[in-house]
């Protein structure tokens, strides 16, 4: 099976990981707040608060799931995008 994860999708959300694993654990839990949020939004459901460890894993299936449902690459990498920056400014 072809991964439906386009190129910008796929290279925002690597740059989200690498942000991520930076993160001090309170900071994390903080970020993981919009980032549920967004997988919520692309998921159409909630998103069960897993805690900070998850939360990575949570929004990958997420951007896996919009992408498959056709949603296009460039609003999933502008999305994740935004997300990186707000994580990034939560330090």
């Amino acid at each position: 099976m072809l991964d439906p994860v386009g190129d910008s999708a796929r290279t925002e959300l690597d740059r989200l990981a690498h942000r991520w694993h930076t993160l001090p654990v309170g900071r994390a839990r903080s970020a993981a707040v919009p980032m549920r949020a967004l997988a919520a939004e692309w998921l159409g459901g909630p998103v069960e608060d897993l805690g900070p460890a998850t939360a990575l894993d949570q929004l990958r299936v997420a951007v896996y799931e919009a992408a498959r449902a056709g949603t296009p690459d460039g609003t999933l990498g502008g999305r994740l995008a935004d997300l990186r920056r707000e994580v990034s400014e939560t330090t």
